[in-house]
């Protein structure tokens, strides 16, 4: 009964977000922590790397009349797949155009495909 007392405790636990994520050993009865919330956001702790930079090529080269330039790699957030978010600048396609600084959210699902998920 405790065992199943535990189970309920960590589904609820990833339902409301609350929680890092857990695994347990078969004959252990208690969680071992990792620093990765479920669906919580990891803060990035290097500049944009050319993995980063590759996905967020793939995800923003598909749009069409604007330029998006990578500027710093934010975190990332386990989901079904993984989201990743990026401060970038935008720049309309036409002469003279002011650069504007966004927040781009990339999501690349299980099977490694790519897209734009928000532009903020």
């Amino acid at each position: 009964m405790f065992k199943a007392m535990i189970a309920g405790a960590a589904a609820i636990a990833m339902l409301t977000g609350t929680a890092a994520m857990a695994s347990h050993h078969t004959d252990a009865l208690t969680p071992v922590a990792r620093t990765e919330t479920l669906g919580g956001w990891t803060p990035a702790e290097t500049v944009i790397t050319e993995d980063m930079q590759e996905i967020f090529d793939e995800a923003t080269d598909k749009l069409i009349g604007v330029n998006y330039e990578a500027v710093e790699f934010i975190g990332k957030q386990i989901v079904n797949g993984t989201n990743y978010k990026f401060k970038a600048e935008k720049q309309i396609v036409y002469p003279g155009a002011e650069k504007e600084e966004v927040i781009v959210t990339v999501h690349m699902d299980l099977d490694g495909t790519v897209s734009v998920l928000s532009i903020e």
